[in-house]
């Protein structure tokens, strides 16, 4: 539960901030994350180690049974003849130790079902980081597209503007060139007096 929160938490504090505090968050993130894999995992190996020691029991008679005092095969038994104190005794430990491990049966479901909400929340978190992750490959191609379409209107203007500037420079010496011809067409005309 406690690293539930915490990972709640974190998700949420790394989806507003951003630079270096989204990437501490990220990584605080996943060392929460590995820390409830190795509990879930502690825990997978603790249940497994009790439900086998309860299928054993569950199997036949094993040597544990023996230390209550009860012989099964005994003739007093199968005469069907009434326990003494000290057999009754054990059946009421028996008894209770059945009802203690119903209930200790009933809480590992409970932590089945809270470590399947964890995870579950966890696929969220995994889903949504994807997502964003998208989100930025998608940006990203976008830019550099963009970035290429503008080098290449930068390269058609450069064309452009390296072609205008002769075409102005022969235009603007043709003009000189024929100022100068009118000038002197007009100087070296022969004069009238009248």
């Amino acid at each position: 539960r406690k690293a539930e929160r915490y990972l709640q938490r974190v998700g949420a504090a790394t989806r507003h901030a951003g630079g270096q505090e989204a990437l501490v968050g990220s990584n605080v993130q996943r060392s929460l994350a590995k820390r409830l894999q190795e509990l879930s995992a502690e825990f997978r190996q603790s249940q497994r180690k009790y439900l086998a020691e309860v299928r054993a029991q569950k199997s036949g008679v094993n040597p544990a049974d023996a230390k209550f005092g009860i012989d099964l095969t005994s003739a007093a038994v199968a005469e069907g003849d009434f326990f003494n104190t000290q057999q009754m005794a054990v059946v009421d430990d028996l008894t209770e130790a059945v009802q203690s491990r119903d209930q200790e049966i009933v809480n590992i479901a409970q932590s089945i079902e809270e470590l399947s909400s964890i995870f579950k929340e966890l696929a969220v978190l995994v889903i949504d980081q994807g997502t964003i992750l998208d989100r930025i490959d998608y940006n990203m191609e976008a830019v550099v597209e963009h970035t290429k379409t503008g080098i290449q209107q930068l390269e058609k203007a450069e064309k452009h503007q390296k072609s205008a500037r002769p075409l102005k420079c022969i235009i603007c010496l043709l003009s000189v060139i024929g100022v100068l011809l009118i000038l002197l067409v007009y100087k070296h005309r022969p004069h009238h007096k009248h």
